[in-house]
C-alpha cells in the first residue's frame, strides 16, 4: 500500500516536468527553424550589398568615359532642391514620415520616387552655384555612381517582392563615398539640408574599418583654452565617437599634468564597448570637459597603453586593431622629453605586437591654426603614423579626422566577402527600429586597392521580430548583430611609400615625412583619366524647389504626386538656406585676426564712451548691431575689407595669413582640377 502511494505521488510530480519538456520540444523545434530563416534573410542581404558593390566598382571603371560624363550633365537629381520625375505621396503602409503628419489625420505624407536616386552632398563640400560641388572628385563621383542607378531601381522592386512576404516594406539603398558625396534609392526629399554627411555614420566606417579599438588621447591643458581650441578638440572627439559601431571598443583618455580617463562603464581603465548608449554617455562626458594645467604628453599616452593591455588582457577588446587617435594644440609643457615619449610609444607598441598579436597605429592631430605642429608631426613620423593639421575653420572636419579608417579600410580591399552590420537603431524619419548592412567599395585594378567608400540597405527590424518573436532591441537580438560585426579584422601591410601616400592624403605635402619624393602613390591616390574632359558644371536636372521649406517641398496628401498646403507639423521653421560661415567672415582670418578685430572694436568702444563721458551728450537711437557670422558684434563706425586668398592682413598689430576660399583647392590635394 505504501508503495503503491510513493508511486502514484512520484508519477505526479514527474507529470508536470514531462509534459514542460513535451511543449518545450516544437517550441525548440520552431525556434531553430526561426534562426534559419533569419540566416538565409541575413545571407539575402549581404548578397544584394555585394552585388550593388559590384556594380559600383564597375561603375568606377567606366569614370573616364566620354559617354559617363557626358549624361552626368544635369543628370541627378538633388535631394533638397529638386522636384522627382515619378514623384509620389508615401501610402501610410509604405512608411510614415512623421514631419508631414505621420500618415494620419488629415491623410498626409511625404513625397519620394521609387524609379529615382538622389544625391546630397554636405554644404561644407557644395559651394558652387546651385549647390553644386566644385571639386573634380566630387563630380566624378556623381558622374559615375548614375551609372548604377538603374541597378538600385531593379533591387528595390526585387525587395518589394521578397519583404511583401513579411508585410514589410524595402528600405533604402545608397552609397556613401569616401568624399562625403551620398546617393540613395529611393529618392526622398532631405529634411535637413546639407547636413548629411555618410562618413559620419557607423555603418560607413564599420564596412572600412572592421572591428577596431579606438582610443581617444585628448589635450584639455589651459593653452587649449586659445583661439577656441578645446571646441575643435571636442568637436574632433565627438566626430570619431559617432562613427564607431558594437564591434568597437572605446575609451577616452584627458590630459593635461596628469592623465584620467572619460566615463566607463566597464571599469577603471578599460574600454567599453561602443553601443549607441555608451557612446552617448561618451559624448556627454566630453562636452562637460574643462580646460586648465600644463601639457603632459607622456601621461596621456602611458595610460592609453595601459588602459588597451588591461583591456586585453580582460578580453574585452574587439580583437583586432588598434588606433590611438593624439588631439593636442602640439605644445608639451610638462612631463619627460619628446625623445622619451617616442620611446613609450614604441616601446609599447612593440609589447602589444608581441604579447598579444595587436597591431597599433599613431594618428596625431594638431588641432587649430595656431597650433605648434612640430612635436605632434614628429611623434606619428617616428611611430609610423600619420599626422594631420586640422585648422580652425577646417570645412571637412569629418575628412581631417577620416585617415584613420583610411588606413584600416586597406587591410579589407583582397576580401571580396566582407560585409559589416551596425547596432538596431531608430531611422530618423519613420521612428521604426532597423538596421544597415554595409560592404567597403574599391578599385581592384591597383595595388593595394583604392578605398572609394561605401554600399549599404537598410533593413527593418520587423521582418526579424516577427520570425524570432523578440524585440529589436533586446539584448539577444543585439548579441546577433555584434556577432554578425565581429567576423573579419582588417590586416594591414603597407611599405613605406603607401604609409606616406596615407599622409599625403591626410594633409598634403607637408603631413609627408620624406621617405618617398613621389606624390604618385597607386592604390592611396587615385589616378586621373588620361584625357582632359570638360567636367559638367551642373549635376542637377531641375533646381526648382531651391529654398523652399521642408513642408512646402515633401508634405502631400495622400495619392497626390504634390506638395500640399494641408499637409505639414505647424510653424515648421526648416527653411533651406546656405549656412553663414564664419569661416568666410570674421573668422577666416585665423585667431590672430579675430583678436585684432575684437581690440579695435573694443578701442573705438572705448573711445565712443570716453567722448560721450567728455561731452556729456547722450546718443540718438542706432540702428541694431551689423551681424558677422553668426555673432553679432557692435561693429559701431569700423568697417573692412575681406582680403584675398593667402593674402597678410594686418588688424590691431596681429598680422595673419587668410586661408584659401572654399572653391580654391580641391578636398583631396592629388586630385587637381584638369586644364
Amino acid at each position: 500500500m505504501i508503495i503503491g502511494i510513493i508511486r502514484v505521488a512520484a508519477a505526479l510530480l514527474l507529470t508536470p516536468l514531462t509534459l514542460t519538456q513535451h511543449h518545450l520540444q516544437p517550441f525548440a523545434h520552431a525556434r531553430a527553424d526561426a534562426e534559419d530563416e533569419v540566416k538565409l534573410i541575413i545571407q539575402r542581404i549581404e548578397e544584394d550589398t555585394l552585388k550593388l558593390r559590384d556594380e559600383i566598382e564597375n561603375a568606377y571603371s567606366q569614370r573616364c568615359s566620354i559617354e559617363t560624363l557626358s549624361q552626368c550633365s544635369r543628370g541627378s537629381f538633388n535631394g533638397c532642391s529638386s522636384v522627382f520625375p515619378n514623384q509620389q505621396c508615401m501610402e501610410a503602409d509604405e512608411l510614415v514620415v512623421e514631419a508631414c503628419g505621420g500618415g494620419s489625420g488629415g491623410g498626409c505624407n511625404a513625397l519620394w520616387d521609387k524609379t529615382t536616386s538622389i544625391v546630397s552632398i554636405p554644404s561644407a563640400l557644395a559651394q558652387g552655384k546651385d549647390d553644386n560641388p566644385t571639386d573634380p572628385e566630387l563630380i566624378e563621383t556623381a558622374c559615375y555612381t548614375l551609372l548604377a542607378e538603374d541597378y538600385m531601381r531593379t533591387k528595390y522592386e526585387n525587395d518589394e517582392i521578397f519583404w511583401d512576404s513579411y508585410n514589410v516594406q524595402p528600405s533604402w539603398t545608397y552609397f556613401g563615398a569616401h568624399n562625403g558625396l551620398f546617393r540613395k534609392l529611393p529618392g526622398t526629399v532631405d529634411e535637413e539640408c546639407g547636413n548629411y554627411d555618410p562618413r559620419l555614420r557607423p555603418w560607413f566606417v564599420a564596412a572600412s574599418s572592421g572591428p577596431k579599438d579606438v582610443v581617444l588621447v585628448l589635450d584639455v591643458s589651459g593653452s587649449m583654452s586659445g583661439y577656441g581650441r578645446m571646441d575643435l578638440a571636442k568637436e574632433a572627439a565627438i566626430t570619431v565617437i559617432k562613427t564607431l559601431t558594437i564591434s568597437d571598443r572605446v575609451a577616452v583618455i584627458a590630459f593635461s599634468d596628469y592623465a584620467y580617463q572619460v566615463h566607463s562603464d566597464s571599469g577603471p581603465d578599460l574600454l567599453v564597448r561602443a553601443t549607441n548608449e555608451n557612446k552617448n554617455l561618451l559624448i556627454d562626458s566630453i562636452q562637460k570637459l574643462t580646460d586648465g594645467g600644463a601639457t603632459n604628453f607622456h601621461a596621456g599616452f602611458q595610460l592609453a597603453f595601459d588602459s588597451l593591455e588591461r583591456t586585453i588582457e580582460q578580453e574585452y577588446t574587439s580583437g583586432c586593431n588598434v588606433a590611438i587617435l593624439f588631439m593636442t594644440d602640439g605644445v608639451r609643457t610638462a612631463g619627460p622629453e619628446t625623445d622619451e615619449v617616442l620611446s613609450l610609444i614604441n616601446d609599447s607598441t612593440q609589447r602589444l605586437a608581441t604579447l598579444y598579436n595587436r597591431d597599433t597605429k599613431i594618428f596625431t592631430f594638431s588641432l587649430g591654426s595656431q597650433a605648434d605642429r612640430l612635436a605632434t608631426k614628429e611623434i606619428a613620423c617616428s611611430t609610423n603614423g600619420i599626422w594631420t593639421p586640422v585648422g580652425d575653420c577646417d570645412r571637412d572636419l569629418v575628412g581631417a579626422m577620416a585617415s584613420y579608417y583610411k588606413l584600416f579600410a586597406l587591410g579589407l580591399g583582397d576580401d571580396t566577402e566582407f560585409t559589416a552590420w551596425v547596432e538596431p537603431y531608430e531611422f530618423f524619419w519613420t521612428k521604426k527600429m532597423g538596421t544597415t548592412n554595409s560592404a567597403p567599395v574599391f578599385d581592384r585594378s591597383v595595388d593595394p586597392p583604392l578605398f572609394l567608400g561605401v554600399v549599404a540597405s537598410d533593413v527593418h527590424m520587423d521582418a526579424f521580430e516577427q520570425v524570432l518573436g523578440e524585440n529589436a532591441q533586446s539584448s539577444t537580438m543585439l548579441q546577433r548583430f555584434i556577432h554578425l560585426s565581429t567576423a573579419q579584422c582588417p590586416k594591414i601591410d603597407l611599405s613605406d611609400c603607401q604609409l606616406e601616400g596615407l599622409r599625403y592624403l591626410a594633409g598634403g605635402g607637408e603631413a609627408t615625412c620624406g621617405i618617398c619624393n613621389s606624390t604618385d602613390y597607386p592604390g592611396i591616390i587615385p589616378t586621373e583619366c588620361p584625357f582632359k574632359p570638360d567636367l559638367p558644371k551642373n549635376l542637377w536636372q531641375n533646381t526648382d524647389v531651391e529654398g523652399v521649406k521642408y513642408k512646402d517641398r515633401a508634405c502631400c496628401e495622400i495619392g497626390s504626386n504634390v506638395p500640399s498646403e494641408m499637409c505639414g507639423i505647424p510653424d515648421d521653421d526648416d527653411i533651406h538656406t546656405t549656412e553663414i560661415d564664419t569661416c568666410e567672415s570674421t573668422n577666416s582670418i585665423g585667431g590672430g585676426g579675430i583678436l585684432g578685430i575684437t581690440i579695435s572694436v573694443l578701442f573705438v568702444i572705448c573711445c565712443c564712451g570716453w567722448l560721450f563721458y567728455k561731452h556729456k551728450k547722450v546718443a540718438p537711437p542706432t540702428d541694431a548691431p551689423e551681424e558677422v557670422g553668426t555673432n553679432a558684434l557692435p561693429v559701431a563706425s569700423v568697417s573692412y575689407a575681406i582680403p584675398a586668398n593667402n593674402a597678410q592682413v594686418t588688424y590691431g598689430g596681429v598680422t595673419a595669413v587668410m586661408p584659401p576660399s572654399a572653391s580654391a583647392p580641391p578636398m583631396n590635394p592629388a586630385f587637381h582640377v584638369r586644364t
